[in-house]
């Protein structure tokens, strides 16, 4: 079984072997974890970031590389196939619902990224989910909001009909939407980056 870890914004992923930030274990949501049969999201793996991810997404917004560049658009799909750290869309968007820090927002972003990848529109564009997204602790008010990745993948339907799953398939249907390869790039900054606090 592959070990999760959470990023600089709270998201989770598959360890890829980038760096680790011990913090410190909170034992009581340790036990809490095990009790309700929770996946065990340690707290204190925390990865520092996606260096790749933050160097390409840097490189475009300063204007030294062109998104229309094959050779670019290249490195973002080889850095975006591996940022997830396994090849199902389905099984790392499930993973999130796992997260101490999953709040509303978290949950209206994905969900507003979902609706990008489908229709090619956001309800707010990436910079302003960049400024917004935070870290902080999962409360019950958050889960009130409605975290739409099975309806995404259009689970209710069944198999025929279903979204594909795979982390390859998904990305080919966000970069074929007009604006798709900056949309993309910007997101993963968003998951697997650090703040813009931090980036400072």
């Amino acid at each position: 079984m592959k070990q999760v870890v959470v990023y600089p914004r709270g998201f989770l992923g598959y360890d890829i072997g980038l760096p680790v930030q011990k913090q410190a274990t909170d034992i009581t949501r340790v036990m809490a974890d095990i009790r309700y049969n929770k996946v065990n999201v340690s707290r204190d793996r925390t990865v520092i970031s996606n260096e790749e991810i933050e160097k390409l997404f840097r490189q475009h917004r300063l204007g030294d590389r062109s998104i229309s560049s094959m050779g670019f658009r290249e490195k973002i799909l080889v850095a975006a196939m591996a940022a997830f750290g396994t090849t199902s869309f389905f099984d790392w968007c499930k993973l999130q619902q796992d997260s101490p820090y999953f709040t509303d927002m978290h949950r209206r972003f994905l969900n507003d990224t979902f609706k990008f990848i489908a229709t090619g529109e956001r309800s707010m564009n990436t910079n302003t989910w960049n400024q917004i997204i935070a870290v902080r602790p999962e409360t019950a008010e958050d889960r009130k909001t409605t975290y739409c990745y099975q309806d995404f993948f259009k689970i209710h339907l069944g198999a025929l009909v279903a979204r594909p799953a795979f982390i390859n398939q998904t990305v080919v249907s966000w970069v074929s939407q007009p604006g798709g390869f900056e949309d993309m790039l910007a997101t993963l900054n968003i998951l697997f980056g650090k703040t813009p606090h931090d980036s400072v």
